[in-house]
């Protein structure tokens, strides 16, 4: 009969873990919803202040009229053919990348508030130089000939992703004269996003190197990116925000991170990316394509609290189920009968660890809402397990080491690279440390109500534990 009873009280406690595995998914599910609610009050906060931005360009556009004979087979009213020339003339468009290009951005970040979330933003002062080589219209015109091109004016156009993040009308110096440019990129299928300047008529005579160079103060949130339409190109970042996270088609070739900031420089050419593809889909009315291949950064949090949290609820059946164990070793080894509705409120008692975890969290920074959080619930279960166990001493003792098992799982959470292996090392420890422990226990007896058999080292005989020792070894 008492076997019976130990056996249906293990049933009944497993039961209990998986019962609380119920609330622990309810915790997971918590963190989701509050990260949805972030993400709600960055789209709130997105909906005063301008978006992600990617600059592009600048890209020199001269459009064009072709106008040449076709050779056509036509029937006379007699049914004969006959050739004819007819005169067709397209209307199409040259897009040229500068042969280099230059931008040097200084970006300064700030936080905006939306309830108790913050959302980081920036506004980011470029300068923008380099160079056209216009060989390519001589090149155009050599491959034409015979046939009668009209050129019309070309324009300038420079791509970003939220116009409103273009905070002043910046003015252009083009071959040494100053164009002022004029909002929409004017370029078709890309949203009109940007600006554009008008320019002068080029010198159709020689190839000739155009130098150019403007300002711009360009304003966003969480990210900034740049696409490198350019033969050559460099790009060299200063930022205030101390966590960066570089992104896009290249990491860059230098990079200094430190507590007041960091300095990227970016270096590309026109065979690291595809701009020959992005420029037909343009030539073809599509320009959109232009922003979508891009390097640059995110302004990421130092310390994602909902990440974190969501992780350590991972933990949560380890926690229980250890606590659990421990709870069963004192009942049988102390003669000591613990209530499932005990268990139950233990169990309660450790997951709302978490959830003082998540709702701290939100306030205070990470450390302190952890500290906290296992504060208060290591103080609650101490004092808990000494009244269930009778033994002030025991409950100390249980609640020092769950104070142990938080501070190795606040070492686990910061360590994001070696989380894994940390936490199976944990794992590992922890049930090894029981199987030593309990390896010369006699179950049958503990679970018969008499005190455990131990083996005589060198023997394989049980030998009966007498009053005086301990179950022990």
């Amino acid at each position: 009969m008492p076997n019976q009873r130990y056996y249906l009280k293990l049933v009944i406690i497993a039961c209990l873990i998986l019962f609380l595995l119920i609330p622990q998914a309810f915790m997971l599910g918590l963190v989701g919803e509050r990260v949805s609610w972030r993400h709600q009050a960055y789209s709130s906060i997105e909906q005063s202040w301008p978006g992600m931005q990617t600059l592009a360009g600048p890209l020199l556009t001269i459009p064009y009229q072709l106008t040449y004979n076709v050779k056509e087979l036509v029937k006379d009213k007699d049914g004969k053919e006959r050739e004819i020339l007819r005169e067709v003339t397209d209307q199409d468009a040259l897009h040229l990348i500068p042969s280099q290009l230059d931008i040097t951005s200084t970006l300064d970040s700030s936080l905006r508030y939306r309830g108790i979330y913050d959302v980081p933003v920036y506004s980011s002062g470029l300068q923008v130089s380099g160079t056209f080589n216009t060989q390519p219209l001589l090149d155009l015109i050599a491959d034409t000939k015979g046939k009668q091109i009209r050129w019309e004016n070309p324009q300038l156009a420079v791509m970003v992703r939220d116009q409103r993040g273009i905070a002043a009308p910046p003015s252009l110096q083009w071959n040494g004269a100053t164009v002022n440019f004029k909002p929409g990129n004017n370029l078709p299928g890309s949203a009109s996003a940007g600006m554009h300047a008008k320019l002068p008529a080029l010198d159709l005579n020689q190839a000739s190197r155009i130098p150019f160079q403007f300002e711009l103060e360009l304003r966003g949130m969480r990210s900034m990116n740049f696409a490198l339409l350019a033969e050559n190109s460099a790009v060299k970042l200063a930022a205030n925000w101390p966590h960066p996270s570089f992104s896009g088609e290249l990491l860059p070739e230098t990079r200094d991170i430190h507590a007041n900031g960091f300095n990227a420089l970016w270096k590309a050419s026109s065979f690291s990316y595809n701009v020959s593809g992005a420029l037909e889909q343009c030539r073809a009315g599509e320009c959109s394509g232009l922003l979508e291949r891009a390097v640059g950064f995110e302004l990421i949090q130092p310390v994602d609290v909902y990440q974190q949290s969501e992780r350590s609820i991972k933990y949560a059946a380890l926690f229980i189920i250890l606590t659990f164990v421990v709870l069963i070793l004192f009942e049988l080894l102390k003669k000591l009968r613990v209530h499932p509705v005990q268990y139950t409120l233990v169990g309660f008692a450790l997951l709302v660890f978490y959830l003082l975890l998540i709702s701290l969290s939100e306030h205070v920074d990470f450390l302190r809402a952890y500290t906290a959080a296992a504060f208060a619930s290591t103080g609650l279960l101490t004092l808990y397990f000494g009244a269930i166990l009778h033994s002030h001493k025991l409950g100390l003792l249980l609640g020092t080491g769950l104070a142990g098992l938080y501070a190795l799982l606040y070492l686990i959470l910061q360590a994001e690279e070696n989380a894994l292996l940390m936490g199976s090392v944990l794992i590992f420890a922890v049930l090894a440390l029981l199987m030593l422990a309990t390896r010369h226990f006699d179950w049958y007896a503990l679970t018969a109500g008499n005190p455990p058999n131990r083996t005589v080292s060198g023997t394989d005989h049980p030998v009966p534990a007498t009053p005086d020792d301990s179950p022990v070894r």
